[in-house]
């Protein structure tokens, strides 16, 4: 079933853009109960673990199979989202609609924040816009349709009516820090990071009872960093990844690499493997020239397998390798990134750096 202004009751994934992929996966349970659906079953636990490729093949059999043909085509397209063929996710959601029942459900809500997802993802804002819309006609409540309908507002340059949008997600959870400094960050890239910056400061000023991580947090992203540093140093107790991960890129802000590193460090020697934190170390290492410590350390993030930061961990161990002078390998490397992620711009452009080497 597709929503629309147009088309009533007829279209409605987020990825938090510049950082890690966020998957909305699908209800294994209420699969299991159709024996009959073994290959969309094992698909989305596939999904679960980043193994893309490996659950595109199982939701093709599951179509050629004619099991659920809305949650296979549903899964489907997430499986080449996570693969970075986002025209094919798009193609796949709206096949995924076509099989849905008169009734709106939240799978229907669930599969079109997935398409707005995958029109965002190629720049096709106005159709991402339109449906967040259609939802926020139906459900007049709904913060992630506001703040994600600003989102694709503010990258069409309307820049008054993105705020508005922001401000109706704020006032529906007013005390949601991420909310705030999300929407911070989506100002910053549309190039309104001193607007974005009057919510964040609003957002400190209002909330008196803050902890210190949390306003270290907002002075982070205020670009206070002496003061971030001071708040997150109180809170830390080294068994936080997000925490952690603020607190470290404070201090490479404030041009301290060496103890960016051991912030990194520490938790990674105390906890759990975190594959984002990896990355982070990765990157700070890099900063460093400390490459063959780097491209270890993205191999550390690229064994756990199951990481939202997977292509993000492969790419940067690729870049790591290049700068140890190892062109050979990081030539077999890109080869095989691309097979995997194929519609990856900035791998594109390496690759054809590195046929230079």
């Amino acid at each position: 079933m597709i929503v629309t202004q147009k088309r009533n009751r007829k279209i409605i994934w987020r990825i938090k853009i510049g950082t890690c992929v966020l998957i909305f996966v699908i209800l294994i349970g209420g699969c299991a109960k159709k024996p009959e659906n073994t290959n969309l079953t094992a698909g989305m636990e596939l999904v679960e673990q980043y193994d893309f490729q490996g659950a595109m093949e199982k939701f093709e059999q599951a179509l050629l199979d004619k099991e659920d043909m809305e949650l296979s085509y549903r899964g489907q397209g997430i499986a080449y989202m996570g693969l970075g063929n986002y025209a094919d996710a798009e193609t796949a959601f709206l096949n995924a609609i076509k099989f849905a029942g008169d009734r709106l459900t939240a799978l229907e809500y669930d599969i079109n924040y997935y398409l707005a997802s995958a029109y965002m993802k190629q720049k096709k804002y106005a159709q991402a816009e339109e449906i967040y819309s259609a939802i926020i006609t139906l459900k007049k409540k709904e913060k992630e349709a506001y703040y994600l309908r600003a989102c694709a507002i503010l990258r069409q340059n309307r820049y008054d009516e993105a705020i508005a949008d922001f401000e109706k997600a704020f006032a529906l959870d007013s005390g949601n820090l991420e909310l705030v400094t999300d929407a911070y960050v989506e100002m910053q890239a549309a190039g309104f990071g001193e607007q974005g910056k009057t919510y964040v400061q609003a957002f400190l000023d209002k909330n008196k009872k803050l902890k210190d991580g949390e306003k270290g947090i907002l002075y982070y992203y205020l670009e206070d960093y002496q003061n971030a540093q001071i708040c997150l140093d109180n809170s830390i107790k080294g068994n936080d990844p997000k925490l952690s991960m603020i607190l470290g890129q404070t201090y490479e802000k404030l041009g301290d690499m060496n103890y960016a590193a051991m912030v990194y460090q520490t938790y990674l020697d105390n906890n759990e493997p975190d594959a984002a934190l990896y990355n982070s170390l990765g990157i700070c290492l890099m900063n460093q020239q400390k490459y063959e410590e780097a491209a270890a350390t993205f191999e550390k993030g690229i064994a756990m397998g199951s990481s939202a930061y997977l292509q993000e961990l492969r790419f940067n161990q690729i870049v790591a390798k290049e700068y140890m002078g190892n062109f050979s390998e990081a030539k077999t490397m890109i080869q095989e990134y691309l097979k995997t992620y194929p519609d990856d711009e900035k791998a594109k452009k390496e690759n054809e750096f590195l046929k230079t080497r």
